[in-house]
């Protein structure tokens, strides 16, 4: 008798809808609008991971990696790792240590994180925190 395959309830959608039958041109774009539609959709995640592996476009694999971290938040610890070992050698030593940092402390849509090209979820905030001292130097 064969063995049955175990899928995460995670990976299973009601509807049966697939972007396979996209060309690569027109597949980044139609992924970006159902994930801006579903953020919690792992599978549209992964397959916009798998898709911006093959970009050239500078900081798309991390920004997608990082969207599904945000998306992820606490949970998934093993399916983090995971990505993150398929995918390190594509990322600079930068973008690898934020990464792992994230698998202790998940990354908020608030953080202050560099060079996130065409992020959905984050917030793109950048800079530094106002102080007092900073507010009375730009009076």
């Amino acid at each position: 008798m064969g063995e049955k395959i175990f899928i995460d309830p995670a990976f299973l959608r009601k509807s049966n809808y697939s972007y396979v039958t996209y060309n690569d041109a027109e597949l980044a774009t139609v992924l970006c609008f159902a994930l801006a539609r579903n953020n919690n959709d792992l599978i549209l995640h992964q397959q916009r991971i798998e898709h911006n592996e093959k970009s050239l476009a500078k900081n798309i694999l991390f920004t997608s990696i990082v969207d599904l971290f945000i998306a992820l938040g606490e949970k998934g610890q093993d399916y983090k790792s995971r990505i993150l070992d398929k995918y390190r050698d594509k990322l600079n030593s930068h973008q690898t240590l934020l990464l792992t940092k994230s698998l202790v402390k998940a990354i908020d849509k608030t953080d202050n994180i560099v060079d996130l090209n065409q992020s959905l979820l984050s917030f793109g905030l950048t800079g530094k925190p106002l102080t007092s001292k900073l507010i009375k130097h730009l009076k």
